[in-house]
């Protein structure tokens, strides 16, 4: 039943992409776990991917560079199919919503929009803490609707907050389930993030998030895909391990960049040794 779904999935997206000049290719996948159609455009790349261990449908766009897309993928669509209890009728609405989502004009030029900044400009949006967070979405599809109610209810976005009580429960309870393929694709997307995050970025990554991970066992897990640079940065974040870290209010810009310069100056010294 799952092929056939994701037949009618791709089938419709294809139809939405191929008017405006993409086309569809069938990906080789290394991993059994997964269905990949990728479609191939001038300036962005689109894929849908079914994970049959969690039973999500998931829609991805990224940016076209001269060897093929550039794999920095962002999720712009998820949905839940469980083959066991749904039929056709849902994969038609999956199907439908992936092309809809591809086919409006206020999301195609966005989609414009935003390769044309990313040429101009390497470090654009995707450093800050919000993006960072809509990453996650690769590997916690929950994190999306929490995402949009901390949007929804709070003027700025409380990053080392929204951190704490809604990323940090799921990256400890994925290292506690030991779910390899998973963990390694959180580890890369942290060194990822890590590598062009903003000032604001980095400290929630290192500080919050991979401080909070105290298991020997789980901290050898995580870094079995992880960056040196990120695996530095830990290593000197971690003396401020256990101490209060309040979440930013209005000193929030000062406050993240007094832990930025700590970190920074932290990794000088390990890296001359005097750490």
């Amino acid at each position: 039943m799952i092929n056939k779904a994701f037949d009618i999935v791709t089938k419709k997206v294809n139809s939405a992409l191929s008017s405006q000049g993409y086309t569809m290719q069938s990906v080789p996948s290394t991993d059994s776990n997964e269905l990949v159609k990728l479609f191939i455009g001038e300036d962005t790349a689109y894929s849908v991917i079914y994970y049959k261990d969690k039973k999500h449908m998931v829609m991805r766009t990224c940016s076209m560079t001269e060897d093929g897309p550039d794999n920095e993928w962002k999720t712009i669509g998820t949905w839940m199919f469980d083959p066991a209890t749904d039929k056709e009728k849902e994969a038609e609405s999956i199907g439908s919503d992936f092309a809809e989502n591809v086919s409006a004009p206020i999301f195609r030029q966005a989609a414009k929009q935003q390769q044309k900044k990313k040429k101009k400009n390497s470090d654009d949006g995707g450093g800050d803490p919000v993006f960072f967070a809509k990453r996650l979405v690769a590997v916690f599809p929950e994190l999306k609707d929490e995402i949009k109610d901390e949007e929804d209810s709070y003027e700025e976005f409380r990053a080392v907050t929204f951190a704490r009580e809604h990323i940090v429960p799921k990256v400890i309870a994925l290292l506690k389930d030991d779910d390899t393929d998973d963990i390694n694709k959180l580890s890369e997307i942290l060194s990822a993030q890590y590598s062009y995050g903003d000032i604001d970025t980095r400290p929630i990554i290192t500080m919050v998030i991979l401080n909070a991970v105290t298991e020997e066992s789980q901290k050898e897990a995580i870094k079995a895909e992880m960056s040196d640079d990120l695996k530095k940065a830990w290593k000197a974040a971690e003396k401020y391990r256990g101490k209060k870290v309040k979440p930013a209010k209005k000193q929030k810009q000062s406050f993240m960049q007094k832990m930025m310069e700590q970190s920074i100056e932290n990794k000088k010294l390990y890296d001359e040794g005097k750490l």
